[in-house]
């Protein structure tokens, strides 16, 4: 009860901020950007936005697009996560969450592509086969210790005690949970492998592997420092060039110990979907059968902005 009261005046607190920091710096009174990027795929807004600021009112095709991201977000009433009693990430796990988005988009990029849109009563063969890849996908990120939960909250937790020397309930970092995640990825010997550079250096050698290996799809995670208190402007055009990439699996970054995933961009604003929020956690259930309504707090249809001068320096490309 405290975290989830907590969690609120902190959700409150960072929608009240970005809305006054929009308006000192003159945002409400600006037009905004007739152009936008989502994850490579780019789009005209013809018509002003209904309601500016964090929330806007794009046009039907943006927000379909948009709410087809899945969307991880702190959970709660989960299993707990050993040897810890911890039944919810609820002011610690932001940063794993904006990892997982990460791995989620990647994922639904490699099985589904960007057309990821379905009709979930639909039968047609091409709705049910992009509704059970959707599932299956999803499925990864459940909060347990069950076989197909290879990107759970739990496991990334444990994982990053080993790999960074952080008790469960500790605030990680964004090279920390690039780390976490390509760990997983080999110990599960996952069907899509996670590379991690530090240095901005991606050896081909180490992607590509031996001749006679056959090549894995890649997931690489460039962990960056882009400046020292906030990010460099010089930096702005990259982070817009990397949204661009057909590529492209987002972002993670944020602001200060506050991490969010980064979809896209329009003008000199970022589009972000944000992991904190607390949500009873889905259970796993054995059949791997899930409806929409199981499901639908894997999607949000709230698009936000924040503007490039407000990020934190330290953020992951994927």
């Amino acid at each position: 009860m405290k975290s989830h009261v907590v969690n609120t005046l902190r959700e409150w607190y960072v929608l009240a901020s970005d809305s006054i920091a929009s308006l000192l710096e003159g945002r409400f009174l600006q037009q905004p950007a007739r152009e936008l990027w989502l994850l490579g795929r780019h789009y005209g807004i013809d018509a002003q936005p209904v309601e500016q600021g964090w929330s806007a009112g794009y046009p039907p095709g943006v927000m379909s697009d948009f709410s087809s991201i899945i969307w991880c977000t702190y959970r709660s009433q989960y299993p707990p996560i050993a040897p810890s009693a911890f039944t919810t990430d609820a002011g610690w796990g932001c940063m794993l969450r904006a990892g997982q988005m990460l791995m989620a988009q990647t994922l639904q990029l490699h099985h589904i592509g960007r057309s990821w849109e379905f009709d979930w009563e639909s039968q047609r063969d091409a709705d049910v086969r992009k509704r059970d890849q959707y599932v299956r996908i999803v499925a990864q990120f459940l909060d347990d210790y069950s076989r197909t939960s290879v990107f759970s909250i739990h496991r990334m937790a444990a994982l990053g005690k080993q790999f960074e020397g952080k008790d469960i309930g500790e605030w990680f970092g964004p090279s920390g949970t690039a780390r976490i995640l390509a760990g997983l990825a080999r110990e599960a010997q996952h069907e899509v492998s996670v590379y991690t550079t530090t240095d901005g250096v991606v050896y081909l050698a180490d992607i590509c592997g031996d001749d006679d290996v056959e090549f894995r799809p890649t997931l690489i995670l460039v962990a960056s420092m882009l400046g020292i208190d906030c990010v460099n402007p010089v930096y702005y055009p990259f982070i817009q060039a990397s949204l661009m990439l057909p590529q492209s699996a987002g972002i993670a970054g944020g602001r200060p110990s506050s991490a969010l995933y980064f979809a896209g961009f329009q003008g000199d604003e970022l589009l972000y979907l944000d992991p904190h929020h607390t949500r009873p956690a889905v259970g796993c259930r054995e059949d791997g059968h899930y409806g929409r309504a199981d499901l639908a707090s894997y999607s949000c249809s709230t698009p936000r902005r924040v503007a490039f001068s407000r990020l934190d320096p330290c953020m992951v490309f994927g």
